[in-house]
């Protein structure tokens, strides 16, 4: 179907990955500083299980809800369009969730929350991915691959920032501090609402009815067909390897902070704060540039290339125990999180069969969420029982990095795995 779209402008590639802005921008608001804080304000004796098994929780409800609701979008066919209904409907729940969370006076309604914004935000994220099959010819999904890493890393550093600088007030604004930072995100997904109504085009393929039974849905969301679609399998390995890794790493590194650098919980969202935004300059250095190479050499090259460096970086961070070599080591891990993010989303959306766009897309997440959710419940089961039987409060952080640095370099063996492909491959060949 890609011969039929015509070459995007920028303005336009910016309005089509705008959402991805906001999903970036919401997740870097509420994790670590948000949700941490949540955490050590009502529930402190257990941080790392608290923290790990709601969000655990809370991607269990992505890797369903996105593959089911993509595949219920591609079938939709009303007055606004295949995307905007479910683009609409998620906005609403992730602003309530926002809320919730906020001023949740119990840990109970922390976990609900949770669980309503994920069900709000993997409404928004499946229909959106399936904007750049949808909208952008072939020729240029690097290009837009590059620009949807560059504006996620602006979301980076500005949800760092942000909600760090923010959190860091609650001993002085009490939930004011909170609902100032959860503000930063909403704002973000209403103006992207705003923008998808009015400028982008929905232009369906032959109409295709609505399943009629739940088991219908459930077939056929969850369904790949491999065969046909090989290189979709080794894709999802390296995803969910890579993801794996880096959701270790940035899930529980608030309290190594304060548990074993020994900071006080402002000092280190403040840093924490700093250090991504390190980590930001260092994918903005790296992610333009790689979606223009990925139009010209192919994909293969620089997402094997992401894994190696990240690695790298992960094992400098094992032997980090000061707040430089935490930051250099941040520095390198982020090259490689930059080249992972552009070069990895132009291959699957390659990959993809384009009728199926937001369906295969909901799929591919599952990699990421189901990647989460493993670095999370280890995290949370882990971590504080480690530290507690060897009564070493670094004890636990060391094994999850060591964990850490073993994903990225298995992830590495995926890679290679996949096809050479380049711009002009046809996507029925991979």
């Amino acid at each position: 179907m890609d011969h039929a779209l015509r070459r995007v402008s920028l303005p336009r590639l910016l309005a089509i990955v705008s959402f991805g802005f906001a999903i970036t921008l919401l997740a870097n608001t509420l994790e670590p500083a948000v949700l941490g804080h949540k955490v050590l304000e009502l529930a402190p004796k257990n941080p790392n299980t608290a923290m790990g098994l709601t969000t655990f929780a809370g991607l269990l409800v992505a890797t369903v809800v996105q593959p089911v609701v993509g595949y219920l979008s591609d079938r939709t066919r009303s007055r606004w369009g295949r995307r905007l209904p479910y683009l609409a409907v998620g906005t609403l729940l992730v602003l309530l969730a926002c809320y919730t969370i906020a001023t949740a006076p119990v840990f109970g309604l922390v976990v609900a929350g949770m669980l309503i914004l994920q069900l709000g935000a993997n409404t928004v994220q499946g229909p959106w991915q399936a904007l750049i099959p949808d909208l952008v010819p072939q020729e240029q999904r690097g290009q837009a691959s590059g620009l949807k890493a560059m504006l996620d890393i602006v979301a980076l550093i500005v949800g760092r920032q942000a909600a760090g600088q923010l959190v860091a007030r609650a001993p002085d604004w009490g939930t004011t501090a909170e609902l100032a930072a959860v503000a930063v995100p909403a704002v973000a997904f209403v103006l992207a609402l705003i923008v998808a109504a009015r400028t982008l085009p929905d232009h369906p393929h032959a109409p295709a009815p609505a399943p009629a039974t739940l088991r219908e849905v459930l077939g056929g969301s969850f369904r790949a067909d491999f065969s046909r679609y090989p290189a979709f399998r080794w894709w999802l390995v390296h995803r969910f390897l890579f993801w794996s890794a880096f959701i270790l790493l940035n899930t529980f590194l608030l309290f190594f902070l304060i548990e074993v650098i020994n900071l006080d919980e402002a000092q280190a969202q403040r840093f924490m704060a700093r250090i991504f935004t390190v980590l930001g300059m260092a994918l903005a250095g790296v992610s333009l540039p790689t979606g223009w190479l990925a139009d010209r050499i192919g994909r293969k090259p620089l997402v094997v290339l992401s894994s190696v460096i990240a690695g790298s970086g992960t094992l400098v961070l094992l032997l980090a125990r000061d707040v430089t070599t935490l930051t250099v080591a941040g520095a390198i891990i982020g090259v490689g999180i930059g080249i992972f993010m552009t070069a990895s989303w132009a291959l699957v959306t390659d990959i993809v069969p384009s009728t199926e766009a937001a369906r295969y897309l909901g799929i591919a997440n599952m990699a990421a969420a189901g990647g989460s959710a493993l670095a999370r419940f280890l995290g949370g089961a882990l971590i504080d029982p480690l530290n507690r039987l060897l009564s070493y409060p670094g004890a636990g952080y060391l094994a999850m990095f060591g964990v850490a640095a073993a994903f990225f370099w298995l992830s590495t063996l995926a890679a290679i795995r996949l096809p050479a492909q380049r711009r002009s491959s046809s996507m029925a060949n991979l």
